[in-house]
């Protein structure tokens, strides 16, 4: 019986390199989802700070309005720095610049 030395090297090589290529990938895409993990966590971690936040800063907002217009009262005038109310609330302020920046982001995805 001959073997055919060239064609079990020429195999066993293709093996070999399909399964570092395989091993490669399998690593790429645990990378990935690690990395889709920890975003989703930080994520998860800036929503609660910002439901946190955007009531007290609407708060602070309403009350340098306040103050601004007791110290017009006081001035007989109005004060040097012009401050001008949103009523519209922070959170949703917010909503309204992350979707802003979803459809620019997509606009420069699909101009790609």
């Amino acid at each position: 019986m001959k073997l055919d030395w060239d064609r079990i090297i020429s195999n066993a090589v293709t093996v070999l390199v399909a399964t570092v290529f395989v091993g490669a990938a399998a690593q790429l895409w645990n990378g990935v989802s690690s990395i889709d993990q920890r975003i989703d966590e930080n994520l998860v971690e800036l929503r609660a700070t910002q439901s946190v936040l955007a009531p007290k800063v609407d708060m602070l907002e309403k009350a340098i309005q306040t103050l601004l217009k007791h110290l017009e009262e006081v001035n007989e005038g109005s004060p040097k720095d012009n401050f001008e109310f949103n009523p519209t609330p922070t959170i949703e302020q917010i909503e309204e610049e992350r979707f802003n920046n979803q459809m620019m982001q997509q606009t420069q995805r699909v101009g790609r």
